[in-house]
């Protein structure tokens, strides 16, 4: 089964892609810009140029507005195993984390208005097949 992913990436994936994009043409964007705005570059760079551009802007805003805001598209190919997991209140929870701010496991439980322990467990389950990721911010799993 394929599934369409619409998500945010993290400060650190902006970061990662970044460096990767400079690794690969082995320049800073600064650099790489001036080169593709003079014309010294191939147009079939236009692509990587918007993206790197992107998110070299996202990744300011983050710094100065402490926001980051880049969207990207995945296809994932989810395992049937893994699809049998995807319970009707699973997709509700990931519904609810993709649509609305939380800030801990029992805050999403009550937007739920669920049970903390049974959102916990779904949690895990959805940490294991990769559709989110847990991490402490000031002691709070979130």
């Amino acid at each position: 089964m394929l599934l369409r992913i619409v998500r945010n990436l993290t400060p650190e994936e902006v970061e990662d892609r970044i460096k990767r994009f400079e690794g690969e043409f082995g320049m800073s964007f600064e650099k790489f810009e001036e080169l593709f705005l003079k014309q010294r570059l191939d147009a079939k760079f236009a692509s990587a140029f918007f993206e790197w551009a992107e998110l070299i802007d996202s990744y300011k805003g983050y710094l100065e507005e402490g926001t980051l805001d880049y969207v990207i598209e995945e296809i994932k190919e989810l395992k049937p195993e893994h699809a049998a997991l995807l319970t009707p209140k699973r997709i509700e929870l990931l519904h609810r984390l993709a649509t609305s701010r939380v800030e801990s496991i029992n805050d999403l439980a009550k937007k739920l208005r669920r049970n903390v322990k049974n959102v916990y467990q779904d949690l895990q389950v959805l940490r294991r097949i990769g559709f989110v990721k847990l991490s402490k911010r000031k002691g709070r799993a979130i």
